[in-house]
């Protein structure tokens, strides 16, 4: 089938449904009921099966980020409405079920249905990698659907029971858990510590699991390899003797060693341990050079206290700065009064109203600064964007309206995005705006470009998490 014919029977069927959804089934006798309800019922398990091979194109062309979706299955949970997580369970259905395929061929071909292969795939996964014995667990509970016409509450009940026939003396099972149990053990267990040692040098001692001792050493192993020179090519200057050099394309250079008259021929003086030392404080100048180290916008770690402006008021007239709610001009002062007073005062709050929402920090400048940053925390806790919980360490304060095009830097125009959606907001036709009465940022999603006629959605406005 062609990609244009799967999208032409897609919203054929579509259309079908939404007609089925309006007929009147009143005038249907018992049987007929029932005779409907189970064509449906088929009729549903074959379109599950076409929308996991939908979903797995959809992975497979990572379509979704164009349209200013981080992952697949925030979009799945977008799409169908879903509890959060939902689009999660379809894309690991598919994962799952792709390692499966006589479960995937039962699905697509109404042998079993949709929660059937899922409760079948989510369960052999849990057993150790060992493909034919997953495959064997897999047609044993196939045979169960079709000999006893489980469900898929009874085919978790049965897991069980399906793994001991055949693997009655648990030596599959009980090697993986071993080995499972072995390396939670060495994870719990990790440790990193220094210690000085009184004569100008540092002893470092840890330990870990043997998955993390891999990514350490393919990081360090390339830095780590000897660098030859000409014989008798010393120079350069160097922080350690022996220290590899790089060029501005990253190419390493000539190894400067430092010592008179070294009568250099050509080697790496270093040994191995003292290379692996250089290439882990080279990794830690690399990592200090790049912009992934957390930096909270120039604010160091403080604490936040949050305080209604009535009561921020007060402490501003008691403090000699106003009197009886007004400024000395007899104004009445306005949120943005309040807290330029409070900062001359050294009263330093994020300015609450009476409902909590975050009135005002000031502006004077394009750039945020770091009073408007501990706001924009208080207020988003984490990127707005819908789904995301990035932390505030891996996100930006993003103008709502851009300040060339006038926007202001104040929080009614402002809303913390993480680096990804930052620039996914600025490139797709997601749109965000801060409501008025609630301060809080609300979302509308870029169009479908299918069944917009039969269902869509206006905007969305991101759960807000309890404070802690």
């Amino acid at each position: 089938m062609s990609s244009l014919g799967a999208l032409d029977q897609a919203t054929a069927v579509a259309e079908r449904a939404a007609e089925l959804a309006g007929e009147d089934w009143d005038v249907l006798a018992g049987p007929d009921a029932v005779a409907g309800v189970e064509a449906i019922t088929a009729a549903r398990s074959f379109l599950d099966a076409a929308l996991l091979r939908g979903i797995a194109r959809v992975e497979a062309t990572d379509a979704v980020r164009g349209l200013g979706w981080a992952t697949v299955k925030d979009f799945l949970t977008h799409l169908t409405g879903g509890h959060k997580g939902s689009g999660g369970g379809l894309v690991r259905a598919v994962e799952q079920l792709r390692d499966l395929p006589e479960v995937q061929a039962a699905l697509e071909t109404g042998r079993v249905t949709l929660p059937q292969a899922r409760a079948i795939a989510s369960k052999v996964h849990t057993l150790p990698r060992v493909p034919q014995f997953r495959t064997a667990v897999a047609g044993a509970m196939l045979d169960l659907v079709d000999t006893h016409g489980h469900d898929a509450s009874g085919l978790q009940t049965a897991f069980s029971d399906v793994v001991r026939d055949l693997d009655p003396d648990s030596a599959i099972v009980d090697a993986e858990k071993e080995k499972a149990k072995a390396e939670r053990a060495a994870h719990h267990a990790r440790h990193l510590s220094f210690a000085e040692d009184g004569h100008g040098g540092v002893r470092l001692k840890g330990y870990g699991t043997v998955e993390d001792a891999e990514r350490i050493k393919a990081t360090l192993h390339p830095l780590a390899a000897p660098v030859t020179t000409e014989p008798g090519a010393c120079g350069g200057v160097s922080r350690r003797p022996g220290e590899a050099m790089f060029d501005e394309s990253g190419v390493a250079t000539s190894a400067p060693c430092l010592t008179p008259e070294c009568g250099h021929d050509g080697r790496d003086p270093r040994q191995a341990g003292a290379r692996l030392w250089d290439a882990l404080v080279d990794a830690c100048d690399r990592l200090a050079a790049t912009d992934e180290l957390p930096r909270d916008h120039g604010s160091k770690p403080r604490v936040v206290v949050l305080i209604d402006q009535d009561s921020l008021k007060q402490q501003v007239i008691d403090a000699g700065l106003a009197r009886n709610g007004h400024t000395p001009t007899g104004a009445r002062f306005s949120a943005s009064a309040v807290r330029r007073m409070a900062c001359d005062a050294e009263i330093i709050p994020s300015v609450l109203g009476a409902e909590g929402q975050v009135l005002d920090v000031g502006r004077a400048q394009r750039l945020v600064t770091a009073t408007i940053w501990m706001a924009l925390v208080v207020r988003d806790r984490h990127c707005a964007f819908p789904g995301c919980t990035r932390m505030p360490l891996a996100c930006d304060a993003h103008h709502v309206v851009h300040w060339a095009d006038g926007g202001a830097t104040s929080l009614d125009n402002l809303v913390m995005l993480c680096r990804h959606h930052h620039v996914l907001v600025h490139q797709t036709p997601w749109a965000v705006h801060i409501d008025p009465d609630a301060r809080q940022p609300v979302w509308t999603p870029p169009p479908r470009h299918a069944l917009d006629s039969l269902r869509g959605r206006a905007t969305y406005r991101p759960a807000r998490p309890r404070a802690a």
